[in-house]
């Protein structure tokens, strides 16, 4: 993938792969197909940021491995 956009994530977000960027990666980025979306931004006027964090731990890190992931402390 080769995404250019200017984001602007924190240090702290974008730090290492977390299962839900995880998730979100291994789904293309598609807000329809994602469970977390449909739960929480579907019906809201708040915008979903896991993909602007996933193309930024892309551009960092490179794509996930799954050695690579996180869980969230």
């Amino acid at each position: 993938m080769n995404y250019k956009y200017n984001v602007s994530c924190s240090e702290t977000v974008s730090k290492n792969w977390t299962p839900t960027a995880m998730d979100c990666y291994s789904i293309g980025c598609v807000c329809s197909k994602c469970n977390l979306y449909k739960l929480y931004f579907a019906d809201s006027n708040i915008r979903c940021r896991m993909k602007d964090t996933v193309i930024e731990l892309v551009r960092r890190l490179g794509a996930p491995q799954k050695e690579n992931v996180h869980e969230p402390q």
